[in-house]
């Protein structure tokens, strides 16, 4: 059928006419080159599709500046800072880019309960729920998949979130981990690249492995957690069969101001277990709801779940990566229990099912930025960023007053129903006055007649006992150099190798062989099978020879494989930033001078 006149006078005159604007403006830019009237053409098909593929000569912010590098943050000391405007538009962006559901772990549920201190902890942590043994705190939690959509089966191939809320004496703190003791990046510009790459594809809306590989093969210090996504450990028997980790390296003070770095452990009292992919698979298609409904059923026939809470234990001065042989800071890697092993410190109980989920779990909100007095960052870079950047992803999906939702929470702690009206209410707190005001859905005092600016000469109820302890980085000076102590070493795949060879028995190794290739072969890619298989050869050879030869085709012989491994520690790191000089490492020490005024 022939075109339309002015159908057809439009596509002549696009295809052939000269921009009169600069360079830049020709080039894809998110279609900022077109007007509306240009917009609206191609849409009614009066002009012919514009430009489909990235013909621009670098990367940039949404203003067109420059992007130094996709791998390294700007830091001081190696802990990222505000002033990062790519790593902060790029997480608040990311924040914002799909419509109001979580942007991480949507497909989730949650439940109620309590943790006790079962241990004294107080020579190493001054906050309030941890100042008596047999003490109780109120807790939520949330359980839940991490990148995938809440119509996924709850049992398919991910990591699972694992977060819990404690309605503490002194505010609510929030321990937000997984299932995992680690994560599959440590720099926080990366965040958002792990999360996308296990998204579907944009174009077709599928699942995409082509991504999904080709960050693990890109990122070497990823391949650790994707270890443990590709082991049962990515396919565990619901929510309540999981140990759950805080993944990040935090700080206990005590009230003399000295502190201790700490990793969380929850031990699943009930037992770790997961499924095989085989069974994984079937149980998705029979119950695609399998894991909310098993936590939902246990509790309503009063089956006990209890985890048991763990803490490992590392001085200020042990935490070297120099003296370790590892980076303490690092979110890539573990402590080993050989040297620091596990304390006891608590219990946590659930015994209650929420009364309606959206009300209850749905508007539920936690960050790791949600840290009481006793408990503080570290030097962690991920940490730092996430500390921000949670929030602010409330902030978007439900709004500045997230902790005023209503909804009636019932809780069972020590023979007492506690019941309180909002999910993220610090409703224990002795005290609760933010100088935060007005925002949608405010529903308190708002000002309670406070002056809405401080200081003031009317009030001033403000904590300086609860600043943080000081501790003194590694160098003072600003940059995106590395400070990541295993970046473009060898050293890189020590634990991963350790994890294979020493913790997985050989059911485990068959297990992940088989899961690794059931995906790889999908790929359509040879060059990122390739590069992903290098990674493998690093930790050890056999894991990538294993993975080889179940991949039922293949276009490419293993010799290649054995050249592309060589210096696959480097790959995705550009030299310039990688680290070099003796400060280059993440350190946190206790300052030689005092650092406060008496």
């Amino acid at each position: 059928m022939a075109a339309h006149p002015i159908q057809a006078l439009g596509e002549a005159v696009g295809s052939v006419g000269v921009d009169p604007r600069a360079y830049q403006l020709s080039s894809l830019f998110q279609e900022a080159n077109d007007g509306p009237a240009r917009t609206a053409a191609k849409i009614t098909g009066v002009q012919g599709p514009g430009k489909r593929d990235d013909d621009s000569t670098y990367f940039t912010s949404n203003e067109g500046i420059p992007f130094p590098d996709p791998a390294h943050s700007k830091t001081v000391g190696g802990v990222p800072v505000v002033s990062d405007i790519h790593l902060l538009q790029k997480q608040q962006h990311f924040n914002r880019s799909k419509n109001l559901e979580r942007m991480v772990h949507p497909c989730g549920s949650g439940a109620f309960g309590y943790f006790e201190t079962t241990k004294d902890v107080t020579a190493h942590c001054k906050a309030d729920f941890l100042k008596s043994v047999g003490l109780r705190t109120p807790v939520s939690t949330r359980f839940s998949t991490v990148t995938l959509g809440r119509e996924c089966p709850d049992l398919a191939r991910n990591p699972r979130g694992f977060a819990i809320k404690f309605y503490t004496g002194e505010g609510n703190y929030d321990i937000v981990g997984l299932n995992f003791p680690i994560f599959f990046c440590r720099d926080p510009i990366q965040g958002p690249d792990v999360i996308r790459s296990q998204y579907r594809n944009p174009q077709d809306f599928l699942l995409d492995h082509n991504s999904l590989f080709d960050l693990l093969a890109n990122t070497p210090e990823g391949n650790h957690a994707g270890m443990m996504f590709f082991s049962d450990h990515g396919t565990p028997q619901g929510w309540r069969h999981n140990h759950g980790y805080g993944c990040h390296t935090f700080k206990w003070a005590n009230r003399d101001g000295e502190f201790v770095y700490i990793k969380y452990h929850f031990l699943a009292n009930h037992g770790q277990k997961q499924f095989t992919a085989n069974e994984a698979m079937r149980l998705s298609g029979e119950d695609p709801d399998y894991s909310k409904r098993d936590l939902w059923r246990a509790i309503e026939k009063g089956e006990e779940i209890t985890w048991t809470a763990h803490v490992q234990i590392m001085q200020p001065s042990e935490a070297d990566p120099d003296k370790l042989g590892f980076d303490p800071f690092d979110v890539t890697k573990v402590w080993p229990k050989s040297e620091f092993p596990l304390h006891e410190f608590g219990k946590l109980v659930l015994n209650r099912n929420p009364e309606n989920f959206h009300i209850d779990v749905e508007q539920a909100a936690f960050s790791p930025g949600s840290m009481v007095p006793g408990i503080e960052d570290s030097p962690d870079p991920l940490l730092q960023f996430r500390t921000f950047f949670y929030r602010d992803a409330q902030l978007h999906r439900i709004g500045v007053n997230w902790h005023q939702i209503p909804g009636e929470i019932h809780i069972l702690c020590k023979d007492v129903i506690l019941i309180f009206r909002r999910v993220n209410c610090p409703f224990m707190a002795s005290s609760c006055a933010s100088l935060n005001f007005d925002g949608q859905i405010r529903a308190d005092a708002n000002h309670a007649g406070n002056p809405q600016y401080a200081p003031n000469s009317f009030g001033n109820k403000f904590r300086p006992d609860t600043a943080e302890v000081p501790y003194q980085l590694a160098d003072s000076i600003m940059s995106r150099k590395s400070h990541f102590w295993h970046e473009g070493s060898p050293t890189e795949y020590e634990q991963s190798r350790a994890l294979y060879e020493k913790v997985m028995n050989v059911e485990a190794r068959e297990h992940l062989h088989f899961n690794t290739a059931s995906a790889l072969k999908k790929v359509d890619y040879p060059v990122i099978q390739v590069k992903y298989l290098a990674q493998l050869l690093r930790i050890p050879y056999q894991y990538a020879k294993a993975v080889y030869n179940l991949l039922p085709e293949k276009s490419f012989g293993f010799e290649e494989v054995e050249e592309k491994s060589k210096g696959a520690e480097k790959i995705g790191k550009e030299e310039k930033f990688c680290p070099s000089a003796q400060t280059d490492k993440l350190v946190g020490k206790c300052p030689a001078a005092k650092v406060y005024n008496a």
